[in-house]
């Protein structure tokens, strides 16, 4: 039988929503810090994100394109689009300060939060500056419904003590919906870019809640990182870097009580006696290795770091017990993972907030 003929049941299920206000008791604690980021990110906090993810330090990330996708059966047709088409940079063109560090710091937790690729003849360094994310055309419907049905909790959603299972789902379709906004920038405010807004984000329940939730998870983490970020040399650029990163992590945005419930409720659900947050754990690695499955090269790589950053995220957020973990753990590609997804997320929620305008739902 050939590979392209056949299909498990979850190919087949309906896509889940993961819109779960009418579950959720801290709805009012998002809509206020969707309300704080919409008045403050765009003015201080999204530039100074973008700023930093621009230096080398945040930029270079290994990446192995030959590992095969470990989780369906798949034809090795990949995409056929240029615009999928990606260079890889030459080691000795990497920074070599970055590529010696990357090569010494190999350990890693094995029940960590998530597994980088290491560098070998089987990863190569790529450059988000020079491969940046846009619209290949690509359909990664398969990869989606496979991490939103398998992936994603799916049992007992509706239980008030699942609760850190409904957070869990949340970062995830945060992630997709960026995805989703990255697009829809390069689509541009044109008659189809307006039309795939709508289908895409605005009338998904929960698409819009969600981004907010994993940019502002994401926002705590760097609070909570600040000690480390503040004082870090950035393999020599820290003159430009360290300046703006204090900057960062004393704005207003990050430390206000709106935003710091998203980690607040994020850690009372995952330390309750009922959690598992061991689960969440294993499926935030499956959720890496599953970029073995994207065969669009440009959409791997930056599906990759963003996976590594929800990793840091919540290695940052939880720890390995729900209750947090040490900022001192992260290494130098997670922490530029961490910031790059940040500026991801908030990048994805300024887009939104264009189409909104658009929309005439902007006030």
């Amino acid at each position: 039988m050939p590979l392209s003929d056949y299909q498990a049941p979850w190919e087949s299920a309906n896509m889940p929503s993961f819109d779960y206000t009418a579950w959720s008791t801290n709805l009012q604690d998002t809509k206020r810090g969707i309300d704080e980021c919409r008045r403050s990110s765009a003015l201080t906090v999204l530039p100074l994100l973008k700023q930093i993810a621009s230096r080398d330090f945040f930029s270079y990330f290994a990446v192995n394109l030959i590992m095969p996708c470990g989780y369906f059966p798949t034809a090795d047709a990949g995409c056929e689009f240029d615009s999928c088409e990606i260079r890889a940079i030459r080691n000795r063109d990497v920074p070599q300060e970055l590529l010696l560090r990357d090569l010494n710091e190999y350990d890693f937790a094995l029940d960590g939060w998530c597994r980088k690729d290491m560098p070998s003849e089987f990863t190569e360094y790529f450059d988000l500056r020079k491969c940046q994310s846009r619209n290949t055309g690509y359909d990664g419907s398969r990869v989606w419904r496979f991490i939103h049905t398998r992936i994603c909790f799916q049992k007992d959603l509706d239980k008030p003590a699942n609760s850190w299972k409904r957070d869990y789902n949340r970062f995830v379709s945060g992630i997709h919906s960026a995805v989703h906004a990255e697009i829809l920038l390069d689509l541009g405010p044109t008659h189809k870019g307006r039309a795939e807004y709508r289908r895409r984000l605005r009338d998904e329940p929960g698409a819009v809640l969600n981004l907010y939730f994993a940019y502002m998870l994401t926002l705590c983490a760097l609070s909570d990182c600040r000690a480390r970020l503040d004082s870090c040399s950035y393999l020599g650029d820290g003159q430009f870097v360290r300046f703006r990163m204090q900057q960062l992590t004393a704005a207003g945005l990050l430390q206000c009580e709106p935003v710091q419930r998203a980690a607040f409720n994020l850690r009372s659900h995952s330390a309750s006696a009922s959690s598992e947050v061991w689960r969440c754990r294993m499926r935030t690695r499956d959720l890496k290795q599953m970029m073995g499955c994207v065969q669009c090269n440009l959409c791997r790589v930056h599906g990759t770091v963003m996976c590594l950053g929800l990793g840091a995220t919540l290695q940052v957020l939880l720890g390995s017990d729900g209750r947090g973990g040490d900022p001192l753990a992260l290494d130098r590609v997670q922490v530029a993972a961490l910031v790059t997804t940040a500026a991801k997320l908030g990048a994805a929620c300024e887009t939104v907030e264009r189409f909104r305008e658009l929309d005439g739902d902007g006030t």
